[in-house]
């Protein structure tokens, strides 16, 4: 019962980490008439928070690893809360962006110290179902968050959001405290222990597709709002709705991981998943204004892009379980360069081709991460 409430406890942790990044996805129309700045430049701040979180990840597990992992989180969560206050108290586009780097340290500093936390409280073989459980909470996000978040900036005004965002984090944060044992430490990282990592081809290379299937779904995802009210004319009503949809595709792909990669390995449902992923993308890149195929499609691209999450942190485990700590670290650091890539690619290619291509480059990025995970397990 204790271990159910601790996992559920970093669940919650990661929904919030995943809102503060994510929610900004479903309030790009708002925020951009509000400051007063382009879509594109909403879209940056995913950008700006990615780029926070990938530097600052392995960087926070080096110099605080050793700390109770309880207290890592609620401090992380804390720090969020603050700075989506901040977002919410902003007056022009500086400020928003400033209140995202902070927003972002705190993320870094939960998130990794989170799946850490996970992966240590069970024995190996339920390794996987751990971190699916915890991992859930970023899937949630998509689900709740993101289009919730819509919802109030269209209702309310985008500072709503964050406001809202803000107070759940402050009261998840005791709740990791009661949940977790407060022994439970990871050990300080070293730049030594840094390099190993990255100098184990298998570990690098699985790291490296986790960033390039991020980066796939982040081209498209980051100005997935205004494709579908600018390139497919969406209603403005129903775009709440794809992202819910898009959400539960996260959910059910999520809960289908452990079993699959029971059945099937994690490295089998790796590629599975990048192949139903690019193929998805591909579709919606073919696709004609027809609400009901573009719903299949999202929920696809969602299922599988969630799927992967647990059997690529789960490879990472057993390829390394001396180092669990910071090839979680530096596997969520590879999570936010992917969003941070996507983004910005997201934002050149509308700028010099347009949206309605922005798919096909998802794809290319996709067929790119089968490449090179296939590349990692070539020993």
């Amino acid at each position: 019962m204790r271990l159910r409430f601790a996992l559920i406890a970093l669940a919650a942790a990661y929904f919030f980490i995943g809102a503060t990044s994510l929610s900004i996805i479903g309030l790009v129309p708002e925020m951009s008439a509000d400051l007063g700045v382009t879509p594109a430049s909403i879209a940056s701040l995913v950008t700006i928070f990615a780029l926070v979180y990938a530097v600052a990840a392995p960087g926070l597990q080096a110099a605080l690893g050793g700390f109770s992992r309880a207290k890592l989180v609620s401090a992380g969560l804390v720090l969020v809360a603050l700075s989506c206050f901040g977002s919410a108290m902003a007056g022009d586009y500086a400020t928003v962006a400033a209140s995202r780097v902070t927003m972002a340290l705190g993320a870094a500093l939960a998130g990794p110290t989170a799946s850490a936390a996970a992966a240590s409280m069970v024995p190996p073989e339920r390794r996987a179902q751990a971190l699916a459980t915890v991992f859930a909470g970023l899937t949630l996000s998509t689900v709740f968050g993101v289009p919730l978040a819509s919802f109030l900036g269209q209702t309310f005004g985008w500072r709503s959001a964050w406001v809202a965002i803000g107070l759940a984090a402050l009261l998840v944060a005791p709740l990791v405290l009661l949940a977790m044992d407060r022994t439970n430490r990871g050990t300080k990282a070293s730049v030594s222990a840094l390099i190993a990592v990255m100098r184990d081809r298998a570990l690098a290379l699985t790291i490296a597709t986790t960033a390039l299937q991020i980066c796939a779904q982040f081209i498209t995802y980051a100005l997935l709002t205004i494709w579908l009210l600018d390139h497919l004319g969406t209603p403005v009503s129903l775009v709440p709705v794809a992202l819910l949809v898009f959400g539960i595709g996260g959910v059910v792909g999520n809960a289908l991981a452990t079993p699959i990669e029971r059945r099937l390995g994690p490295e089998t449902t790796v590629r599975l998943c990048l192949i139903v992923l690019a193929l998805a993308l591909l579709g919606l890149w073919f696709s004609t204004p027809w609400p009901a195929l573009i719903l299949v499609l999202a929920f696809l691209w969602s299922a599988s892009g969630l799927m992967i999450m647990a059997p690529l942190q789960s490879r990472l485990v057993r390829l390394a379980p001396e180092a669990v700590n910071l090839s979680m670290a530096m596997n969520a650091s590879a999570i936010y360069v992917g969003m941070s890539a996507g983004a910005a690619l997201s934002g050149v290619f509308f700028t010099q081709f347009g949206l309605a291509n922005l798919p096909l480059i998802s794809v290319i990025a996709a067929v790119l991460a089968l490449l090179v995970f296939q590349a990692s397990l070539v020993r």
